[in-house]
């Protein structure tokens, strides 16, 4: 894939808008390091040159001096005895209620004349991910309800069982609670690895860190930009009031580009561009393996510079490109279909967001990875349990006529197995707020 704008460029012009005032709050060591970067996100418009603000939460002080911070709009918050939370959910939420007052004085502050807020957690720790429901309900109870959504990365499947189980626990009371939050963003580490490794099979773990979280912050700018600051081609339009209801939509949000060169496109040739602009759509940018025919809302913009928008965009284009995201998602509620022309741009660049989706697959695969270390550590526990029944047990006293016959060999057995189970369950009560009931 041929990518002509890139983040570098769109920072360095001076003539673009912005749709919203995003304000990014940190949980955690890896929530910081990503709302961090999407903070520090710095451009050469007059008056915007940091767009957008942050407030970067731990238990752990020194976590705070690995992070590069430019923007002078974040700030950093430690609650705990600041040595971390070690993994430990129950550790990780009791740190943040018990300053509960400090944390929500610092986000009304920090957050007051912002459009939306992200919540950033890297599921499978011990404060991002024992606070995110603690900071769900406070945004929640603080003047910033259905202005905020989350951001949450999903583990690798080499991280560990105490990982994926943490991220397990903290998905299943969010997902009973989707109805009352807006979107939900996932970041599939296992996938963005998968590239990055393949990529750059020399390059070392902080690269790839470094990586994920600039391509998360540039992935989220684009879009912010893109509905506005382009001259619509034609009469259809994805303007930023649509963009913001978008991301107010309950549900999993599902983002995807793809970029190819003006001269590729050959409208008498289908096969030219439109496999590629689905395959873009099925894989996504960040996660994928969604059940896009359940998305409640759709959009797809599509840019291109005059002279290539004078060739390109014709109403059999924009026809097709239409009936591919009909196709795709037949029940979304909306699904406007815009072209713009942006004077600069090299190349022809589509964007689509799916809104109101369920939890990917990769959650499942995580429970199937879940009950696989689940069954491992069993069957290392019933090895254990041989030993330990070994200085447990008393021999039954005997006639001995021999030496020889003390000669045997006793052992013991037991076999315990707890097996991972999940449940939720539906509220049907008009006045039900899930979030209330987390």
């Amino acid at each position: 894939m041929t990518t002509t704008i890139t983040q570098q460029n769109l920072l360095e012009r001076d003539d673009l808008h912005f749709s919203l005032k995003f304000g990014y709050l940190g949980l955690g060591m890896g929530g910081c390091s990503i709302a961090a970067e999407c903070a520090n996100v710095k451009t050469n418009v007059k008056n915007g040159h940091f767009p957008y603000n942050g407030l970067l939460i731990n238990t752990n002080n020194m976590d705070f001096e690995k992070i590069n911070i430019i923007n002078p709009n974040i700030e950093k918050l430690q609650i705990g005895n600041g040595k971390g939370a070690g993994r430990d959910l129950e550790a990780g939420e009791k740190a943040f209620t018990e300053e509960k007052e400090k944390v929500t004085g610092a986000i009304k502050k920090q957050f007051m004349d912002r459009d939306f807020i992200w919540i950033v957690a890297g599921l499978g720790g011990g404060t991002g991910t024992g606070s995110v429901i603690e900071a769900i309900k406070l945004l929640h109870s603080n003047g910033f309800k259905k202005r905020f959504g989350l951001i949450l990365t999903l583990p690798r499947n080499k991280e560990g069982s105490t990982v994926i189980s943490n991220a397990l626990e903290r998905l299943q009371r969010i997902s009973k609670a989707m109805a009352g939050l807006g979107s939900i963003i996932l970041v599939d580490n296992q996938k963005l690895y998968d590239k990055f490794i393949k990529e750059n099979p020399n390059s070392t773990l902080a690269d790839y860190l470094t990586y994920s979280n600039n391509f998360v912050s540039a992935t989220l700018h684009e879009l912010n930009v893109v509905t506005a600051s382009f001259k619509p081609f034609g009469d259809s339009h994805f303007d930023s009031s649509e963009f913001e209801n978008l991301l107010k939509t309950p549900g999993v949000l599902s983002l995807s580009k793809y970029s190819v060169k003006d001269s590729k496109i050959d409208l008498g040739n289908e096969s030219s561009y439109v496999p590629e602009f689905k395959d873009s759509i099925n894989n996504g940018i960040l996660s994928d393996g969604y059940k896009l025919d359940n998305a409640t809302r759709a959009a797809a913009s599509v840019i291109s510079n005059k002279p290539t928008a004078q060739r390109v965009f014709t109403l059999g284009f924009t026809d097709k490109i239409e009936t591919i995201v009909d196709e795709i998602a037949p029940l979304a509620g909306e699904k406007p279909i815009a072209t713009y022309v942006d004077e600069k741009a090299r190349g022809v660049h589509f964007y689509t967001v799916f809104a109101g989706l369920n939890l990917p697959t990769r959650v499942n695969e995580l429970v199937v990875e879940n009950n696989r270390l689940t069954e491992l550590q069993d069957n290392k526990d019933d090895e254990d349990d041989v030993l330990a029944s070994l200085q447990t047990f008393k021999r039954k006293k005997k006639q001995v006529d021999s030496v020889d016959d003390l000669d045997s060999l006793l052992s013991g057995n037991s076999n315990t197995i707890d097996d991972f189970e999940s449940e939720s369950k539906k509220k049907q009560e008009d006045n039900y707020d899930p979030i209330e009931d987390m």
